[in-house]
């Protein structure tokens, strides 16, 4: 245990089968990316930097095999744990109503039955949100001394074929489940007043986003919302990417600014970043709990308030009878800062872009589309001012990490986000070096061998590192994985990933 810590992660377990597929899967089938260029293994490797990728078999629940391995591998008590979050999107199956959790649930149901049981839907940043919502149920007192938190992460992309045929986006992802393990080491007490009021409850309607945020102008009358969390019972992926509450943050961002709507500021990239990150500064993510009535959603809002990670947050419970829309307030809670562990979270949701991924129907299927453009410049250019911010308030800049862990998407992205953050308008070819030396000996790459695993990337990652399954290799002319055994001995420690949504979620580790 750490000095003075709160939440620390404790163990993984993963799975580790599937069949290693090379690009030749995609080969003359037809394909083609943007401009015309057609898919092969050289253009592959050139555009997203993916070699290989692992692919599950149809007849197994990674999910379930992820979390009997971690209790198979580590001394972890069941009836400890306190916590279950499902971090996912599409899940194992993609018409399965959820929570997708429920299946990996029953292998410990008996040991712990009075455990809270959820999914969480925050696009790919999925576990690092699920990492800030045990963070603050530790802070504010709701998860005690030796509680267990378990996350699941697990994606089998090509099982639930999310995407049509011959779209590309096949081509970036790969399958992946682990079961993460984090111990909450302190009895915490806050101090403060909270109260959860005022409260709406109306009619399940055709335009239920408005709806609600219609429903959120009113309750939270001028107060600025920090965060809006909905516990989705719709049981459709259509519903679930992005989140429903990225779409709802956005509409409540319209309706209080209409002005920026009719100058068309949400229709320009930079523009409507700008606004986000000076006007809302909130998150916004979708939960699905298992035991169903509305207990574990305000019990979540409850604790970033009195975590005194947020002033106002709004809870929406959300089913085809009814809605139930509540606002949840404190004063003087202050925000605890553990030196240990996981010492500090952020995220932050762009609701404007939250069609660059999300899911459609078409001839009563649901298949996802993603906007690579689109993702691409969020993830680079949202970058610079969520790590700063981060970074900043711990009194840290880029070059104290002994480790950054960014989210596996595109190859691409790594070397340009580093770029955007670490360019003070010197020398370019100084920034160009700086970027090649922090690439190979400051961070983890997969994406070349495992594609992207969405919201398992964050716990893939570290996993690998520790187990020693990680190798030296070129990506893109870019060295990586060049200080393997260093970087398991790295004390502070950043995760960050970007995803549907669009969100952002970062966690900080002092080890």
């Amino acid at each position: 245990m750490l000095k003075d810590s709160v939440l620390e992660i404790i163990a993984h377990g993963a799975w580790n089968g599937g069949t290693v597929q090379d690009n030749s899967l995609y080969e003359n089938k037809g394909m083609f990316f943007k401009g015309d260029i057609p898919v092969d293994d050289q253009s592959i490797r050139s555009r997203i930097g993916v070699k290989t990728r692992v692919v599950a078999p149809e007849d197994e629940r990674i999910g379930v095999t992820a979390l009997s391995a971690l209790l198979k591998e580590n001394p972890i008590d069941p009836s400890r744990i306190k916590l279950v979050i499902g971090a996912t999107n599409v899940g194992e199956d993609k018409y399965d109503p959820g929570p997708l959790i429920r299946t990996p649930y029953e292998l410990i149901r008996t040991a712990c039955p009075n455990a809270m049981v959820f999914d969480l839907y925050a696009g790919c940043p999925g576990f690092n949100v699920s990492v800030e919502v045990a963070f603050v149920l530790s802070v504010s007192g709701f998860l005690r001394a030796g509680d267990i938190t378990v996350i699941v992460g697990a994606e089998n992309i090509h099982r639930a074929k999310a995407f049509k045929p011959l779209d590309t986006s096949n081509i970036i992802f790969g399958d992946d489940s682990l079961a993460t393990a984090l111990q909450t080491t302190t009895d915490s007490e806050t101090a403060g007043r909270y109260s959860c009021e005022p409260r709406e409850r109306f009619p399940f309607g055709g335009d239920f986003v408005t709806d609600i945020a219609q429903a959120l102008v009113r309750v939270s009358d001028g107060h600025h919302l920090d965060g809006i969390i909905v516990d989705n019972r719709l049981g459709q992926l259509l519903h679930r990417v992005p989140a429903t509450a990225a779409r709802v943050q956005h509409r409540f961002v319209e309706l209080l600014h209409p002005e920026e709507c009719s100058n068309g500021t949400f229709h320009r990239f930079g523009d409507a970043l700008a606004f986000y990150e000076l006007k809302v500064k909130s998150f916004a993510f979708d939960i699905m709990s298992l035991s169903g009535g509305s207990g574990v959603l305000e019990t979540i809002a409850k604790a970033y308030v009195e975590s005194g990670k947020c002033n106002v947050v709004a809870s929406v419970y959300l089913s085809r009878e009814d809605v139930e829309v509540a606002l949840h307030s404190g004063q003087g809670f202050a925000q605890r800062k553990p030196s240990g562990g996981i010492v500090d979270t952020h995220t932050r949701t762009h609701g404007c872009f939250a069609d660059y991924i999300h899911a459609y129907s078409e001839n009563g299927d649901i298949f996802g589309d993603m906007n690579g453009k689109g993702v691409f410049l969020y993830a680079t250019r949202g970058a610079k001012a969520h790590l700063v911010d981060i970074l900043a308030r711990n009194g840290l800049s880029l070059n104290d990490l002994d480790l950054l862990i960014e989210h596996q998407a595109n190859f691409a992205m790594l070397p340009m986000t580093l770029e955007r953050l670490m360019h003070n308008g010197g020398d370019q070819r100084d920034t160009k070096e700086a970027v090649t030396d922090y690439l190979a000996n400051r961070m983890l790459t997969n994406i070349h061998r495992r594609g992207n695993c969405s919201v398992v990337s964050m716990q893939r990652l570290p996993y690998d590192l520790q187990r020693g399954a990680l190798e030296e290799d070129v990506v893109q002319g870019y060295p990586v994985n060049r200080n393997l055994e260093k970087l398991k001995s790295s004390k502070i420690i950043l995760s960050d990933s970007v995803g549907a949504g669009m969100c952002r979620s970062s966690f900080l580790q002092r080890l």
